[in-house]
């Protein structure tokens, strides 16, 4: 594709290549460990098996998660979500060994538009550390007196080789000359979440550190 203007067919294609993209591995490694368990009776083999499976599992179910509130419209919530909720789907999805994420919220609940922008922020941000790191996240909302949102969310990343995932900055800024592939495609996504909310991300290098940030208009 030549032109990041995708339509609506084309961006959902390229999402649902990527969420099975982004399953594969786990699920081949949950047959692996399966296929293992039939073929050996070693007793320290077997065990193995059965760790991988587990963690594999574990990680799936973690994706699937982050997906269903990225990208889904769950009947399960109404029009606004339990922070603590999104937390813990966040927390699932990124926290490994390498990755820890610290969170600070102001509200008990954030509307369901604005779940989908800070899970999808998330999954572009987790780029930003390939060694791993400390990702801090802070998330605020109000009302106007007018009665609208206000919401506002930054992600720091903080780690070593910290980076700009490469073409993020492009996408968030509105350059429609760059290819949207799977590497990009949330980060276009978030974008047209952000524009349909009337809210502008950015991502930048800070110091040493990689800050994004999603902010009204």
């Amino acid at each position: 594709m030549t032109d990041a203007r995708l339509d609506d067919t084309a961006l959902a294609a390229l999402i649902s290549s990527k969420i099975c993209h982004d399953l594969a591995g786990q699920i081949g490694a949950i047959n692996n460990g399966l296929e293992l368990l039939e073929e050996e009776n070693d007793e320290d083999t077997r065990f193995y098996a059965l760790e991988l499976i587990q963690n594999s599992a574990k990680a799936a179910w973690a994706q699937l998660d982050f997906n269903r509130l990225a990208f889904g419209v769950s009947s399960s919530l109404g029009a606004l979500v339990p922070v603590q909720h999104i937390e813990q789907v966040a927390r699932r999805y990124l926290e490994n060994g390498k990755r820890r994420l610290h969170w600070q919220a102001n509200v008990p609940e954030i509307e369901k538009e604005h779940a989908r922008l800070l899970m999808a922020l998330l999954g572009v941000s987790i780029n930003a550390l390939p060694a791993g790191g400390d990702y801090y996240l802070g998330l605020s909302a109000s009302k106007t007196r007018a009665g609208r949102s206000r919401f506002k969310l930054i992600i720091l990343c903080r780690g070593r080789a910290a980076r700009v995932p490469e073409g993020v900055a492009e996408v968030f800024a509105g350059d429609m000359t760059r290819t949207i592939d799977g590497r990009l495609v949330i980060a276009y996504y978030a974008t047209r979440l952000a524009t349909e909310a009337s809210l502008k991300l950015s991502a930048l290098k800070e110091g040493e550190d990689i800050l994004f940030t999603l902010e009204p208009r």
